[in-house]
């Protein structure tokens, strides 16, 4: 009987510890390998975060930098599988502006892929562009996707803040 005792509680502390390291977020998720792949492919240089996803810096137009995300985890849309691929355009210390998310509003109907975001960050207020792609995706497709969203985003920052930051 003690022996049974003793295994459940070291289960129970191996399980235990499995269940609170998880719960830290200091546990890294594993990259998709197939965005590797078609990031190798391209060589095209990037890193990957404790979250799994893809972390890209695009030079844009007048030699501006833009970073970006691209994301491991995948979304069903019926057999459709997704990620989405984003960068930020605009941050602030308060909620978006009025006049900051009619420009971003208007410029949605404006873009052919993608849409403007409002997220919370921490105790930022975030403008994102996003765009969904297919998770399948080719890799002329996915540079096609990943240039749209950084130059849409970098546009938007020079516009909103003349700084070249994100």
């Amino acid at each position: 009987m003690l022996r049974k005792t003793l295994a459940f509680a070291a289960a129970g502390l191996v399980l235990g510890g499995v269940f609170a390291f998880a719960q830290v977020g200091t546990r890294k998720i594993e990259s998709d390998a197939r965005v590797e792949k078609l990031l190798k492919d391209a060589e095209i240089k990037y890193t990957v975060d404790n979250e799994g996803d893809f972390k890209i810096y695009m030079k844009v137009r007048n030699d501006r930098l833009q970073g970006m995300w691209i994301i491991s985890e995948t979304q069903n849309v019926g057999s459709l599988e997704v990620r989405q691929v984003w960068s930020i355009g605009y941050v602030s210390d308060a909620p978006l502006s009025p006049a900051v998310t009619t420009k971003l509003l208007e410029q949605n109907a404006k873009v052919k892929l993608g849409a403007w975001q409002e997220r919370k960050m921490g105790d930022k207020y975030v403008a994102v562009f996003s765009a969904q792609v297919g998770a399948e995706v080719d890799k002329f497709t996915l540079l096609t996707c990943m240039s749209a969203v950084a130059t849409t985003a970098d546009d938007m920052e020079q516009e909103l803040s003349g700084k070249d930051v994100y």
